[in-house]
């Protein structure tokens, strides 16, 4: 699928957004396949409200400042009662703002990110949470090389 770019703002997949300020460092190879693939599995168990899918995809040695989650359990347990707030009518939709790779191999993958989460009622948006700029990282791990999510950190400017 070609991406979308409109004024800088490259759509990679449903609310998954690359922010250029410079159209000549889009690489959509960097973002492509098992990067992709995580992050759409991430927006995805977010959005269904589904803390069991969202544990597969962080690492069991996960460890991070987002939330004040150190942990993969404690990250987990800071999602889980907001999302049994939510009455069923009530859904989050998140989005993922991509603003820089920083790293790039085939044994990490670390990039700067947004996760805005707005929640919506028959597609209408009623509230918004912004985590401001965050640094994500992620790891092949196991047997099968299966990428997780092994870093959630608050960037503080």
């Amino acid at each position: 699928m070609e991406p979308f770019i409109v004024q800088g703002t490259i759509k990679l997949a449903e609310g998954i957004y690359y922010l250029l300020t410079d159209t000549t460092e889009y690489h959509p190879e960097r973002l492509s396949g098992n990067m992709l693939s995580l992050f759409q599995n991430f927006k995805s168990s977010y959005d269904s409200k589904n803390t069991t899918h969202l544990s597969r995809l962080l690492s069991d040695s996960y460890s991070g400042s987002l939330y004040q989650a150190k942990t993969k359990a404690t990250f987990i347990q800071v999602l889980k009662p907001m999302f049994d707030l939510l009455p069923k009518f009530l859904y989050p939709s998140l989005s993922i703002n991509i603003y820089q790779i920083t790293k790039d191999s085939d044994s990490v993958f670390g990039l700067i990110i947004n996760f805005k989460s707005n929640v919506k009622m028959a597609f209408i948006p009623l509230a918004s949470i912004d985590s401001g700029q965050i640094y994500v990282e992620a790891r092949p791990e196991g047997e099968y090389r299966i990428w997780r999510i092994t870093c959630i950190d608050t960037i503080n400017s």
